[in-house]
């Protein structure tokens, strides 16, 4: 059993939080430029986007801090997966137990399905 490093999973929470923000996918330059727009330092390449989403770098924290509030999740989910405790109802085991059994693409698509009952 392969144990994922904190790169990796850096990576999937990212990836999963730009594809909730923009379902349909995004070239690493397209990213890098609509980071850029909301970054006040100097500028990222679409390199180290690729670098982000391929598991070989994690970003500093003010481009944490950046990518968070850009992408609408909290800096500390993004960087280490944590979020604050909370009490889950039977309901809620049951969907996080069935969630957890689905592929990341399958995984990827609910997570779209769902964000469309939040635009109206």
């Amino acid at each position: 059993m392969k144990i994922q490093t904190e790169k990796e999973k850096f990576s999937q929470r990212l990836k999963l939080a730009i594809s909730s923000a923009y379902p349909q996918q995004m070239k690493t330059s397209e990213i890098a430029t609509k980071f850029n727009l909301q970054y006040e330092n100097e500028a990222v390449t679409p390199q180290a986007v690729h670098k982000w989403l391929n598991s070989l770098a994690i970003p500093a924290n003010d481009k944490i801090q950046t990518l968070s509030k850009w992408l609408n999740v909290k800096p500390e989910w993004l960087r280490y997966g944590t979020t604050e405790e909370k009490s889950y109802s039977a309901v809620d085991d049951v969907l996080i137990e069935m969630i957890s059994k689905l592929s990341e693409e399958q995984k990827v698509s609910l997570v779209q399905f769902i964000s469309g009952f939040y635009k109206s």
